[in-house]
């Protein structure tokens, strides 16, 4: 089975959450899309099936498939298992804290709740879809789908918003969330130099947008969240009272050790050294994307044991991380236990850090951190997948012994800033995005943030127009 662009109707399929958002989100796009000969499904667990103009509603328990998880996972070339581990109201695979999930479901009661929307999903991207719509791989929800969708060689798209556009984004087709659009644009662009606007391009990426201006109390009301509770006590992640009282607990303990016991800087020492920012965890980009390198201090450890003698780690708390949460006393006083690693705040600026003169590389999973690290031509190693990682701007170490022979090379002076792969990548970036006429910046709620959303939809799929051969 093939996929080509081909002037025909077009079913897109959306799946819908915990988020009440998510509805209004699919109707509006349905509303948009009313005269383009373009049909929306909406796989729902609370809506009741029905058809409404061009946008059906099929609710889980109408499947007419009922096959068990033993009988799916023999004939998927993937781990169904995997599937499930972003999805933080079952497992935790960051800092392994069974109270760090939302939910308090033994495997077998997970796997009972998780059934009927495999078999949803298998059927209705297989029968009723000529195009899957997703977010970032944020629960188990897209991880699923998604490698549902590639074994039945349908499209998946997940949208993703960036800092530097405030009316588009692009839309990646990979699970590990990296764009095969943006890795073809790069390839043409690094072959083809002379097509790169490198003053515009500066200019377009000089800036980082502000995609919201609201609190996240005014993006999450109270009655918003109080929906999404309810609606999770009738689907897969019904929350667990007992574990939400003990991360309760456990943050003001943990956060009050943290501030007494652990020494945490405020600025940089004269030490060579290597910087690594930490990801808020849990995070989607890692559990989704690199479920492999979400335990991030494995990787720390690594990377501390790897460095020559005499060069010093920083790793750089996140600013949105909550002290205590997530990341929590044990994680610090491991990482405070490696002799040539030290601890900086979150308030810490990041681009004072990559202009101090003793600064060497940076090293990141997928942060944009070493996007900004290559924006001012200094070295980044990214140990992960990301969305500009194809960029030969950025050191890809095979194995830690690459790294460290990579390091010796940026210490003695000999590593050489690819500057035409930056601006390839860039101008890769900015020809990905598919843009309508919004402005993120000037929402005020997430209703408003949300709803901007549909006719970027909108455009991407009139320009592609999906449908099977």
């Amino acid at each position: 089975m093939t996929v080509e662009m081909k002037q025909v109707a077009t079913r897109v399929l959306f799946l819908d959450r915990a988020w009440p958002m998510v509805e209004r989100v699919v109707r509006r796009f349905a509303e948009l899309v009313r005269d383009d000969g373009i049909d929306v499904v909406f796989l729902s667990d609370k809506k009741p099936s029905g058809v409404e103009g061009n946008m059906e509603i099929l609710n889980i328990a109408d499947v007419p498939q009922r096959r068990s998880l033993r009988e799916l996972q023999a004939e998927y070339p993937f781990s169904l298992h995997k599937t499930l581990v972003p999805e933080r109201a079952l497992f935790d695979y960051s800092s392994f804290r069974r109270s760090e999930c939302y939910s308090r479901l033994s495997e077998e009661e997970i796997a009972d709740r998780i059934e009927p929307y495999a078999n949803a999903f298998d059927f209705a991207i297989r029968e009723r879809a000529d195009l899957v719509m997703e977010w970032v791989p944020d629960c188990f929800i897209p991880a699923m789908a998604g490698r549902i969708a590639a074994y039945y060689d349908k499209p998946f798209r997940m949208f993703l918003p960036h800092y530097w556009w405030k009316d588009g984004g692009t839309f990646l087709d990979r699970m590990d969330s990296t764009s095969s659009e943006v890795d073809e644009h790069y390839s043409r662009f690094y072959a083809h130099p002379e097509l790169c606007d490198r003053e515009r391009l500066d200019k377009v990426f000089g800036t980082k947008q502000i995609l919201y201006r609201f609190s996240s109390s005014e993006m999450y009301t109270l009655a918003m969240r109080a929906r999404v509770v309810i609606n999770r006590l009738s689907s897969y992640e019904p929350p667990s009272v007992l574990h939400w009282l003990v991360r309760r607990s456990r943050k003001v303990l943990s956060s009050g050790r943290i501030r007494t016991m652990i020494p945490r800087l405020k600025r940089v020492n004269e030490d060579p050294f290597v910087l690594y920012p930490l990801h808020q965890t849990p995070e989607a980009s890692m559990l989704g994307a690199s479920p492999e390198l979400a335990d991030q201090f494995s990787l720390i450890k690594n990377i501390s044991m790897n460095l020559p003698y005499g060069v010093k780690l920083y790793v750089k708390e996140h600013p949105s991380q909550v002290l205590g949460t997530g990341i929590d006393f044990d994680f610090y006083r491991r990482l405070h236990s490696l002799p040539n690693v030290r601890i900086l705040r979150a308030e810490v600026r990041l681009d004072e850090v990559l202009d101090h003169p003793s600064f060497i590389a940076v090293a990141v999973i997928n942060g944009t951190a070493a996007f900004e690290a290559a924006q001012k031509r200094k070295p980044a190693f990214v140990f992960g997948r990301a969305t500009f990682s194809v960029a030969d701007c950025f050191l890809k170490p095979a194995n830690f012994e690459e790294f460290y022979t990579q390091l010796l090379t940026i210490t003695r002076g000999e590593f050489h800033f690819d500057e035409r792969a930056l601006y390839a990548i860039l101008n890769a970036y900015d020809a990905a995005v598919v843009h309508a006429d919004v402005d993120f910046t000037a929402c005020r709620t997430a209703d408003q943030l949300m709803l901007a959303f549909p006719p970027i939809f909108r455009n991407f799929v009139l320009a592609r127009r999906w449908a099977k051969a």
